[in-house]
């Protein structure tokens, strides 16, 4: 009995002590979580001006609904979601960009703070964090606006509150981090290769090529051997036994050739000044112009449609897309350097057999009047007719009658249109969509202009080389019966418009680094010098 008693006051003991440590443990957790939370309203109401996130109503007043309550720690320590945060701060450079950007020495400062003031500041140290990474890999960096100012295609803002509401429900972040970058897949590629080039950085780079002569097969030089060593670093040369043979080979041709044309040159197979040039270009600048091209895709729509149309201006091609797959690809002419074609989106819901050109108006002056001068008989000939007037006012004028040398862009009370035809600059089929800057899809009569590397010819509009093909796709599944269907409208010589039976989305963009449909890592030239405003935003 006398056992039993003792046992009995030592379990009461025991159970008071136990007691007696969770009291003091809730109390000094209640304590924290209280003198925690008045420094959080005392620092948010500070208007801290060095972290201008938290001067966002949308973060000052989510911690007000909270009550001040931490988000990232408790009286134990920092929580998961902190971990989660920390970690994608530290990847940042995965996104193509800059961890210090984020805060993250200073956070890591904090980081051991036990102090209930200490952990305050920490915790809008993350918060800040979150706002500025979860912003630039979602929006961008930069505002596209600031940066190109032919750039006119818009992503929907990230919604910040309903981010910090997620984060505030969830232990793990993990998946709500993920979720913010692109989720297109070449956006994915992209970063899958800036860490294949960074890696190339990491083992030394590249040697780059001294001035020499043309390489070509047959020859022998010493470069050779340098060229090999190169083009098997990339990729365009498969591993081989004679890599440190100096004579230029068929095989060596083919890798040129593959260099070539990722890079956007002539595919000739030879080392001459321009391949040489493009060779030579240092590995800082493609791991920066895959950063600039990571950030115009965070430019981009996160939805962009099952199918849609891609023009990608720096590489001369259209794509339609359907399910992440281009089922159709074909080259395009874009806009002069002097009229370039600007970066925009819109729905393609109609398209027009046998068009009629209406001339712009700053191409009839500058183009046409100068040449009128000479030869008032250029209209004629080009089946164009000049008008003045407009709608059933329209009056059809002679070009015989008019003093061509005595007009300009500020006297100038005619308009010209070209008759459907042969000769007609917008070829046979043209494919309308709203914008406003006049700009579609459309053939063209000159044909061998395809045949160029370079193909900036237009005055803004995209020519197609198969109009045919890309309408027969539009209209249904790209059959030869509904080509067949489409050419004999065609024939018929008369003006008739078709509705799409479901409008397509249609962005044309300007991509000077991108990942083929092989895996083969492109890059191409700044044909707009469009990439300039972006150099100093991602350097190495």
């Amino acid at each position: 009995m006398l056992i039993n008693r003792v046992n009995f006051i030592f379990v009461q003991r025991l159970v008071f002590v136990f007691s007696l440590f969770i009291s003091v443990a809730v109390q000094a957790g209640t304590s924290w979580q209280a003198q925690t939370s008045v420094t959080l309203e005392q620092l948010l109401k500070s208007n801290p001006e060095n972290l201008p996130e938290l001067n966002e109503p949308v973060v000052i007043d989510f911690y007000h609904e909270r009550k001040y309550q931490p988000l990232w720690s408790n009286a134990k320590g920092r929580l998961n979601r902190a971990y989660d945060l920390l970690h994608a701060l530290i990847e940042a450079d995965t996104e193509g960009l800059q961890p210090a950007d984020y805060l993250l020495n200073e956070i890591r400062k904090q980081w051991g703070a036990k102090q209930a003031t200490e952990s305050a500041q920490l915790d809008l140290l993350l918060s800040a964090a979150l706002y500025r990474y979860s912003s630039d890999v979602h929006s961008g960096v930069s505002r596209p606006d600031e940066m190109d100012a032919s750039w006119h295609i818009k992503n929907g803002a990230l919604d910040i509150r309903g981010l910090l509401t997620d984060v505030a429900s969830n232990d793990s972040i993990t998946q709500l981090l993920n979720e913010l970058p692109p989720r297109q897949l070449a956006y994915k590629l992209l970063k899958k290769q800036l860490q294949r080039y960074r890696e190339f950085e990491r083992q030394g780079g590249w040697q780059a090529f001294a001035p020499g002569p043309v390489l070509e097969a047959g020859v022998q030089h010493r470069q050779v051997v340098q060229l090999r060593r190169r083009l098997q670093q990339t990729g365009d040369l498969a591993d081989c036994n004679v890599c440190s043979i100096d004579i230029f080979d068929h095989g060596l041709t083919e890798a040129v050739k593959r260099f070539q044309q990722r890079h956007g040159l002539t595919s000739d197979g030879r080392v001459g000044p321009e391949t040489r040039k493009a060779l030579n270009i240092p590995l800082a600048d493609k791991i920066r112009q895959i950063c600039i091209n990571m950030e115009r895709w965070r430019w981009m729509p996160r939805t962009l449609g099952e199918r849609y149309l891609m023009v990608n201006m720096t590489g001369f091609e259209l794509n339609l897309i359907q399910d992440d797959s281009s089922i159709l690809t074909m080259p395009v002419i874009i806009g002069k350097k002097y009229r370039a074609t600007p970066s925009f989106s819109g729905q393609i819901s109609y398209i027009v057999y046998n068009p009629y050109w209406t001339v712009p108006a700053n191409m009839t002056v500058q183009d046409f009047v100068p040449k009128l001068i000479n030869d008032s008989s250029l209209l004629k000939k080009k089946s164009i007719k000049l008008y003045r007037g407009w709608g059933a006012n329209a009056q059809e004028i002679d070009p015989q009658t008019v003093d061509w040398s005595k007009l300009d862009r500020n006297s100038f009370p005619y308009w010209l249109r070209q008759e459907p035809g042969p000769q007609n600059a917008l070829g046979r089929i043209k494919f309308l969509f709203s914008n406003p800057y006049e700009i579609y899809l459309h053939g063209t009569p000159d044909k061998h202009l395809f045949d160029r590397v370079v193909r900036t010819f237009s005055s803004g509009c995209i020519r197609v080389k198969d109009p045919v093909q890309l309408a027969a796709y539009l209209l249904d599944d790209g059959s030869l019966r509904m080509e067949e269907e489409i050419l004999a409208n065609i024939h018929l010589g008369s003006n008739q418009g078709v509705d799409l039976p479901v409008a397509v989305p249609i962005y044309l963009v300007y991509w000077t680094a991108w990942v083929g449909q092989q895996g083969e890592m492109n890059f191409r030239r700044d044909i707009y010098g469009r990439d300039t405003h972006l150099y100093s935003l991602f350097a190495n």
